[in-house]
């Protein structure tokens, strides 16, 4: 009992991550179970109720998120297509970058796909691949102009 007692106290904090880590995989299942019963819920009804076939519903899903995806590109893309255009590259000598523009910060470092996004107080990680070719094509021009100086 005592080795037990002995074995709590020197391993405490790892307990209690593990703790918290079985925790948040919990709520995180729960929200997900959720939401799918939920969709699941509503292909039944429209299934059993309105008679839509199965494939008729899985078409319905999928041109709901092509129709989503669509709006993205339409809106969201072009906005930060006009960002990026005037956007300034600061390189660092430890290979890491910083792109500004007028209310956009991308931080990131060179060969590493991930990118730190700034807009106003809020902060995400993102994939750079996300960012778009205009993205990749700003960041390679000032990479090489910078080379050749």
């Amino acid at each position: 009992m005592e080795q037990l007692i002995q074995l709590s106290t020197d391993y405490w904090p790892i307990a209690v991550g593990a703790v918290l880590v079985i925790v948040i995989l919990q709520m995180i299942v729960k929200s997900l179970f959720r939401i799918v019963s939920v969709v699941v819920a509503i292909g039944v009804i429209l299934v059993l109720v309105f008679e839509f076939s199965p494939e008729q519903v899985i078409d319905m899903g999928r041109s709901a998120v092509q129709t989503t995806q669509g709006a993205l590109e339409k809106t969201v893309v072009p906005l930060l297509e006009k960002e990026l255009k005037d956007a300034a590259i600061t390189f660092h000598e430890d290979g890491s970058y910083v792109m500004k523009t007028k209310s956009i910060q991308i931080t990131g470092k060179k060969g590493d796909s991930k990118a730190t996004i700034q807009y106003g107080d809020n902060s995400w990680e993102a994939d750079g691949s996300i960012l778009g070719e205009l993205f990749q094509d700003k960041l390679n021009k000032a990479e090489s102009s910078l080379k050749t100086m």
